[in-house]
């Protein structure tokens, strides 16, 4: 019976391992695997909207961008990792929006939110938007925001199961 349950209790240990992550800064280490889930992003939202450009065509310069931002102090990039590969990530870079008059004009901004379909029911994207949340406290401001295109309901709901709720609407008319 001891072997049995020692047996039991070396899988369990291995199963934690194999699937244990790890969420922290992006380093330029990171830079082929944050690009395919920008890719990834991209495609997806390209389903939902066709006038996106493809994923390979954008990753690199998008990249970039959020680079730049983190580069001025008001953004970082945060990878999770589980085995030792990225298998998904989240920016968010501080924003300063003077023009809608508000008392509180700073606020935090997910720009981007991904993580690899086989690992989604993980835990980690809560862990990430948590993470992503104590990063912004630490640049005092009262809110954190995200845009979701309107149909990527999986997305939506995620983001409801951690504390989010709807506050604004965009909308647009194509006239081109």
């Amino acid at each position: 019976m001891l072997v049995i349950m020692r047996s039991c209790l070396q899988y369990m240990s291995f199963v934690y391992w194999l699937y244990m992550h790890i969420i922290r800064e992006y380093t330029h280490a990171d830079i082929a695997a944050v690009k395919q889930c920008i890719e990834e992003l991209q495609e997806y939202e390209r389903l939902m909207d066709p006038h996106r450009i493809e994923g390979v065509k954008i990753a690199h310069d998008y990249l970039e961008h959020l680079l730049k931002v983190c580069e001025q102090g008001v953004g970082k990039i945060f990878v999770v990792e589980i085995n030792n590969e990225v298998v998904g990530m989240i920016s968010v870079y501080i924003e300063d929006d003077k023009k809608h008059f508000r008392t509180s004009h700073r606020f935090a901004y997910i720009s981007d939110l991904i993580v690899m379909k086989e690992h989604k029911n993980d835990g980690v994207v809560k862990e990430l938007i948590e993470t992503a949340e104590t990063y912004a406290r630490t640049q005092n401001v009262s809110s954190i925001q995200a845009s979701i295109l309107k149909n990527h309901e999986e997305s939506l709901q995620g983001y409801f199961r951690n504390g989010f709720q709807e506050w604004k609407l965009l909308i647009r008319k194509m006239i081109v």
